[in-house]
């Protein structure tokens, strides 16, 4: 149920009627384009600020040294074979066509013709997503300022007249956002548990996908898992190997532990290891450290209550301690552990952090709490009278609701393109999380937002009217279709006080 920017591009181009889209049939150089496709076009169909757009290149520029080789000898990489177009000399580029990429560096491999049998490149580019502004059409050639290499045969393209494909980008992107609530990203979150004085005890949130943010690590490496059945709670949990060493969290990484001083504190951790005598946790105060048992190291994960397979430990904290720290011993470097959901549950804890769910105005729409540990039974209850604090990003329970219970958290959140990683990204290939019809309100809302920039006043008179009178129109069009297609907006049963 996603749509990629690329996509999203194409469709705001047909709806604007500036879509333009073929394929090379002729080799061309750096700054022309080949088609014999345009030679039904005039001359005078390209005027000014018109720009292209390479959607898929054949040629592939490599970074070489000290190499040599002919036009027309083919050399292989990454199972792919590269033909030589250009010649070269020490230090400069290597021009081949090929139907997709090599590595990212290596060793070119003669195949055929004549040239050194194997050619060392440091780095590779392609026109691939490169704009040029056109200056002119003449029969089937398009005359651009320099892209970075050749323009072979059968490389695919996109002309725009009206707006350049990177306006129509930032006009996307921009959409995202100033279509909300109309449309929306849908929260749904069961990474919180009620009286849980950790912060981000699920692992959600990182640094990278090398680094987490609220907990610190220690000789071992860890990464980011999203791998079922890697992990237990929310949407990653937090892979540890390579050696030996501890992920821990103390007030250093989050102020609310020194509350902890003078209370008896349960750590508990849902975890997953290979080997025996490995995982563990540990609390120290700095005068005592007391440790759980052993993780089993069966390559499976503990019972929904830890308690049940000793992944726990319980200590009274000094009221007086030099630290306060919750650590996970990691202990056999050829070992790998995944854990996640972690908890110290000890006296009533009313806040929990929510700033990094993505709720608009930080705003939950419902809270909910399991029945029982881990249960799949529905529905769950709701919590009422909790506190928001929007500046901050805190929720505050009302004490009585039952600590170490799972929350859900459902709201919503503003929309963005985003990459693998879900990170935010501009990239033609990263994707919203919407399809149609709701691309519909979404391409709308970016062409009121393109007609509108063109409308500002470092355009000529004449031309800021004819825009003006499009916004009527596309604004026009956006309120249909968020009559139509408008994602709904779930009234607010929570009670805030």
């Amino acid at each position: 149920m996603t749509t990629s920017l690329s996509v999203a591009r194409v469709e705001l181009s047909k709806q604007i009627n500036d879509y333009w889209a073929s394929t090379t049939t002729g080799a061309g150089s750096a700054t022309t384009l080949v088609d014999d496709l345009l030679k039904a076009k005039q001359s005078a169909w390209i005027g000014k600020d018109m720009y292209d757009l390479i959607t898929s290149a054949t040629t592939y520029i490599f970074t070489v040294s000290s190499a040599s080789a002919t036009i027309g000898a083919t050399y292989t990489n990454n199972s792919v074979t590269f033909t030589v177009l250009a010649t070269i000399a020490p230090d400069t580029t290597l021009y081949c066509s090929a139907t997709s990429a090599p590595e990212d560096s290596g060793t070119l491999t003669k195949a055929t013709g004549t040239g050194d049998n194997t050619i060392t490149f440091s780095t590779y580019s392609t026109c691939e997503d490169e704009e040029r502004k056109i200056s002119s059409l003449s029969t089937s050639t398009l005359t651009t300022l320099a892209h970075s290499g050749l323009i072979a045969t059968a490389t695919t393209y996109e002309v725009h007249r009206l707006f350049s494909a990177s306006e129509k980008r930032i006009a996307l992107i921009a959409a995202a956002r100033m279509a909300w609530p109309y449309i929306h990203e849908k929260i749904w979150d069961e990474s919180m548990v009620s009286g849980n004085w950790f912060k981000d005890g699920s692992f959600e949130i990182w640094t990278s996908s090398s680094a987490l943010t609220c907990w610190t690590t220690t000789t071992s490496t860890i990464a980011k898992t999203t791998t079922s059945p890697y992990y237990k709670h929310g949407d990653t949990s937090c892979k540890i190997s390579t050696a030996a060493g501890t992920v821990k969290q103390s007030i250093t990484n989050w102020d609310d532990l020194k509350r902890l001083a003078g209370q008896t504190v349960t750590f508990s951790i849902q975890a997953h290891c290979d080997t025996a005598s490995c995982l563990r946790v540990s609390i120290n105060d700095g005068a005592t450290q007391t440790y759980s048992s052993y993780h089993a190291g069966d390559s499976a994960w503990t019972q929904d209550d830890p308690r049940n397979d000793s992944m726990y430990v319980q200590q009274f904290i000094d009221w007086n301690p030099t630290e306060i720290t919750f650590t996970i011993h990691h202990e056999v470097a050829a070992a790998t552990s995944y854990v996640d959901d972690a908890r110290a549950i000890g006296p009533y804890q009313p806040r929990l952090f929510i700033e990094t769910l993505g709720l608009s105005q930080e705003k939950p729409v419902q809270i909910e709490i399991e029945p029982s540990n881990y249960s799949t039974d529905e529905p769950w209850a709701q919590v009422f009278n909790s506190r928001l604090d929007t500046e901050l990003g805190y929720l505050y329970l009302p004490s009585s609701v039952r600590r170490d219970r799972r929350l859900r958290i459902k709201g919503i959140g503003y929309l963005d393109f985003v990459d693998s990683s879900g990170d935010s990204g501009t990239d033609w290939d990263d994707t919203i999380n919407i399809n149609s019809p709701q691309t519909d309100i979404l391409i709308a809302q970016a062409i009121v937002y393109l007609y509108t920039q063109m409308s500002l006043p470092n355009f000529s008179r004449s031309t800021r009217q004819d825009f003006q009178e499009m916004i009527g129109f596309w604004e026009d069009k956006l309120r249909r279709q968020i009559g139509k297609h408008g994602m709904e907006v779930q009234s607010i049963p929570v009670r805030f006080k």
